[in-house]
C-alpha cells in the first residue's frame, strides 16, 4: 500500500557498474527517518480510510459482517496473522492455510478483515452472498466480476461455478449445444445397409431408399401414406438389389407399424430407428431428400436428373452407380465405350478413404458446434421438464430417460447437463426389449407411461469397439 503512490520499475544492476557502490548504503539521519516514517503511515491511513469508506456496504451491513467474522474461528487467527505477524507455513494451523498464500494482500481496517478492496467474507455469510452474486442469473463469467468488486473468500470462484451450473433456471434456458458427431461407419459391401424417408413434393408423397455404400437413391411415388404402400416398394427395391442387412429410418408411424415389423421379421432384416425427434441421426437418407429436392426444383427432367446424380462421381471418385453395380452408366454426355466396360473399385484403399474423411468431418463439427455429452441428471429442452438418464437406448445416440411423463427415448442433442435430480416416479411396470429400438404402441416419444423397476441410477459402463474413454466428469455415465 504504501509502493502504490509510486510509478515505479524494478531492474538489478551489478555492484560492478556503479560507480560509487557506498552511497546507496549511506542512512539519512534518525530525524529525517522518522519524518519520513511518520508522513508514510499517515499517507497509508489516509488510503485504507479511503478503502474502507468506498465498500459498496452500509454501516449496518459492515457491522454485521464484522459480527460474523470476529464469531468464525478461523478469520480470528487470521486476523491475529495479520496484525501481529504471520508465523512460517509449517507453523501455520491447517484451517488457515487457505488465507496463507494471500497474507500479504490481508489487512484490517476498522475492524473488518480486507483482501485488497475486498471484504473477507466468513463461512456463516458465504452461502447468502452466492445467493445474492446469481440473483440475476448471470453466467459465470458476470458473477465473477461481481464478486470482484466487494467480497472474496479462498474457493469463490469454485463455488460461483458450481452455483451456476447446478441452477435450474439457468438450465432451463442455457442454449443446448450439438452433440459429438459419430461417423457413419462405412459398410463392407454395398447395399448391406440401406436408410429409408419419406418426403413430400407438389402434394405428392414419395418414398427414398438410399445405399450407405454407394449413395444410389431409389425413389417411389406413394399412393398413400401407409405401411402396406410402403412395404410394398420397398419390396419392388428390394427385388431389384436385393435385401439388405439393417434398415434404417425415423420412427414415423409407417416403419412403427405392426405390419413392418412383420416384413423385416419374413424377409429377414434388421430395422433401426433414429432418436425421436432429431433426424440427424438418419443423416444419409436425409441428405438424400435434400438432394432430390433441388434437382427436382431445378430439372425440366427429373428422371434425367436422377440418372446424371447416379453417374456424376463422389468424393471419393467413383459414382454411386460404379460402387454398386460396378460399371459406369451411359448418359447423354458422350464418351469413349471402353468406360462403360465393368470394373470393380479397390475396396480397401476406398474404406481407408472414407474413413478419413469422415473422422475429419467429426472432428470440424464438434469444433464448430461445442459438442458436448450429457450426464445423468437432464434437462430436457423440447419437454421444458427435469429428468435422469437410467441407460443407453439400443439405438444409436439415444437415452433411456426418466421424466414426470414417463420413460422418454431422447438424443442427446435434447438434453441439457443438470446436477439436480427429479423425484422418482413408484409405478410400476415393464419394458419389453423390443421396444428400445422401436417406437412403442403408446408412440414414438413415451416407451412407458410409467417407472422400470430394476434398473439402476448408475448404469454400466459400456464402451464402443474404438476403446474411447469418457470424460472424467460423468464417472460411470455410459458414453457413446
Amino acid at each position: 500500500m504504501r509502493l502504490m503512490k509510486f510509478t515505479y520499475t524494478i531492474s538489478h544492476v551489478p555492484g560492478k557498474h556503479i560507480a560509487t557502490t557506498d552511497v546507496l548504503s549511506r542512512a539519512p539521519g534518525e530525524e529525517k527517518r522518522d519524518k519520513d516514517q511518520q508522513q508514510n503511515e499517515e499517507e497509508l491511513n489516509l488510503y485504507v480510510n479511503s478503502v474502507v469508506t468506498s465498500l459498496p456496504a452500509t454501516e449496518k451491513r459492515l457491522h454485521e459482517i464484522q459480527q460474523h467474522q470476529e464469531a468464525d474461528p478461523v478469520l480470528q487467527l487470521v486476523k491475529k496473522y495479520t496484525l501481529e505477524g504471520w508465523p512460517t507455513k509449517s507453523r501455520v494451523e491447517a484451517m488457515v492455510l487457505p488465507y496463507f498464500q494471500f497474507a500479504g494482500e490481508l489487512t484490517v481496517e476498522n475492524g473488518l478483515l480486507l483482501k485488497g478492496c475486498r471484504l473477507v467474507i466468513p463461512k456463516s455469510l458465504q452461502s447468502d452472498i452466492l445467493e445474492k452474486l446469481h440473483s440475476a442469473h448471470q453466467g459465470i463469467a458476470k458473477c465473477r466480476e461481481r464478486a470482484k468488486q466487494s467480497v472474496w473468500w479462498p474457493g469463490l470462484s469454485a463455488q460461483l461455478q458450481q452455483k451456476v451450473e447446478k441452477c435450474d433456471i439457468c438450465a432451463s434456458h442455457r442454449k443446448i449445444f450439438k452433440e459429438t458427431l459419430i461417423p457413419t461407419e462405412f459398410p463392407d459391401r454395398p447395399w448391406s445397409k440401406v436408410g429409408a424417408d419419406l418426403f413430400q413434393w407438389k402434394d405428392d408423397q414419395y418414398l427414398l431408399v438410399i445405399d450407405y455404400f454407394s449413395r444410389f437413391m431409389e425413389i417411389a411415388k406413394l399412393s398413400s401414406t401407409t405401411a402396406a404402400c410402403v412395404v410394398t416398394h420397398l419390396k419392388s427395391i428390394f427385388a431389384r438389389h436385393g435385401i439388405p442387412t439393417e434398415v434404417m429410418s425415423d420412427n414415423g408411424p409407417q416403419f412403427s407399424a405392426e405390419y413392418f415389423k412383420k416384413f423385416a421379421k419374413e424377409w429377414g432384416f434388421s430395422h433401426t430407428t433414429s432418436s425421436p425427434r432429431y433426424p440427424q441421426a438418419n443423416g444419409e437418407a436425409e441428405r438424400a431428400v435434400r438432394t432430390v429436392k433441388e434437382f427436382l426444383s431445378k430439372a425440366a427432367d427429373p428422371y434425367l436428373a436422377l440418372m446424371e446424380y447416379r453417374a456424376t462421381p463422389l468424393a471419393n471418385g467413383h459414382s454411386p452407380a460404379e460402387l454398386l453395380m460396378g460399371r459406369k452408366l451411359r448418359t447423354t454426355v458422350p464418351g469413349i465405350p471402353s468406360v462403360l466396360n465393368p470394373g470393380w473399385v479397390d475396396l480397401n484403399r476406398l474404406k481407408e478413404e472414407e474413413m478419413v474423411r469422415r473422422e475429419k468431418q467429426g472432428k470440424q463439427f464438434n469444433k464448430r458446434h461445442r459438442a458436448h455429452v450429457p450426464g445423468e441428471s437432464v434437462w430436457i429442452g423440447d419437454t421444458g421438464e427435469k429428468g435422469t438418464v437410467i441407460r443407453l437406448a439400443e439405438t444409436p445416440r439415444s437415452y433411456l430417460v426418466e421424466s414426470p411423463k414417463g420413460i422418454l427415448r431422447r438424443n442427446r442433442s435434447h438434453l441439457v447437463p443438470t446436477p439436480v435430480a427429479p423425484p422418482a416416479i413408484t409405478s410400476e411396470c415393464t419394458l419389453p426389449p423390443e421396444q428400445e429400438n422401436t417406437a412403442s404402441a403408446v408412440g414414438p416419444d413415451v416407451l412407458c407411461s410409467y417407472n422400470v423397476p430394476g434398473l439402476p441410477n448408475t448404469p454400466e459402463k459400456r464402451y464402443p469397439s474404438r476403446e474411447r474413454k469418457p470424460p472424467k466428469y460423468l464417472k460411470d455415465f455410459v458414453y457413446s
